[in-house]
């Protein structure tokens, strides 16, 4: 074949190569508080800050004593369940917060407080939904301005809230509602979210898991970014098995085109010309051979003064025998 052909071959897979498209997975649902879920009500905008925030994220789509909760490591988060947890279940969730795990439990008015029985932690979620004189716009967008903790406060004014409900029981907690705050005709000023150890590990509660849904996001952000810093961990393991309508309505790919910019498709075909004209001139060959030379040196071994006598002898045309007798009378 002409070489010129196959230097053209060449060129074509290299651009080939780089412009070809690249073929993601796809996935989307519909339900409330999904990972998959890109609509209002969905957490993908979440999922998503938290995978460029350097986090692997995972989702659970089966019971966890089917998937084996216990022996992950990372951040369990539990968003807006609404299905019963079983006695195995919870007896994965405290196996994984023994080992030092995180546990994120965001509820209202769901079966999140199964959870904080089964692990007899001193918490709950209120039934009932916690009113305040502090929103924004509408009385059930709740503002939380007070922020105990330094990490989660950073860089952050607000937390809206969408009809939250309140942590009771807790004594203490990160970030509150206001002094005047009201739970059940009850006045106080009740935390939103609170944590709490666990074996080596921490649960962290939050009484409203819509602070993580999309359509609140570009007020929230801020306190999202420092959320998942504060969770900490490589890897985030949001449940989907605990949304009782669950459903993937889309499962498939999208392709996503990929192009050279021109200023780097010139840089690469100079380059590759240059290659090519180096190795056509035998450049490769003298450079190789100028290398060997001096490399070889050192790879000889050491040879004998014999060796070395008869070598020269060779190559000035001297009488090998003659040469040896010398090197015998010098050594006698």
């Amino acid at each position: 074949m002409n070489k010129t052909v196959k230097y053209m071959i060449l060129l074509l897979l290299i651009f080939t190569f780089i412009t070809m498209p690249l073929t993601v997975p796809l996935f989307k649902s519909s339900t409330e508080y999904s990972m998959f879920n890109t609509d209002w009500d969905g957490t993908s905008k979440f999922a998503r800050l938290a995978y460029r925030g350097g986090r692997t994220v995972v989702p659970i789509l089966g019971p966890f004593d089917t998937v084996n909760v216990s022996e992950l490591n990372g951040v369990l988060l539990i968003i807006g369940p609404n299905m019963t947890f079983t006695g195995e279940e919870i007896n994965q969730i405290k196996l994984f917060l023994e080992r030092g795990n995180t546990l994120l439990i965001a509820d209202d008015f769901g079966t999140g407080n199964e959870i904080l029985r089964g692990l007899n932690l001193p918490a709950g979620i209120s039934r009932y939904p916690l009113r305040d004189f502090f929103y924004e716009g509408d009385d059930r967008l709740i503002v939380s301005v007070r922020i105990e903790d330094p990490l989660l406060a950073r860089n952050v004014t607000k937390v809206v809230t969408n009809d939250p409900s309140a942590i009771i029981v807790a004594r203490s907690g990160e970030t509150y509602a206001s002094k005047v705050a009201m739970v059940n005709f009850h006045r106080r000023m009740f935390p939103l979210l609170t944590e709490m150890r666990y074996g080596k590990g921490r649960v962290i509660i939050l009484s409203d898991p819509d602070i993580l849904i999309n359509q609140l996001y570009g007020e929230n952000e801020p306190f999202l970014r420092n959320l998942i810093e504060y969770l900490g961990g490589g890897t985030f393991y949001f449940d989907e098995a605990h949304h009782p309508d669950f459903n993937m309505y889309t499962a498939g790919t999208v392709t996503v085109t990929r192009l050279l910019p021109r200023a780097q498709a010139i840089k690469l075909m100079l380059i590759v010309a240059a290659l090519i004209l180096l190795r056509e001139t035998g450049v490769f060959g003298i450079l190789g051979g100028f290398v060997w030379r001096h490399v070889s040196r050192f790879l000889r071994r050491n040879e004998s003064v014999e060796e070395l006598a008869l070598t020269l002898a060779r190559e000035r045309g001297w009488d090998e025998r003659e040469v040896m007798e010398m090197l015998e009378r010098m050594g006698g």
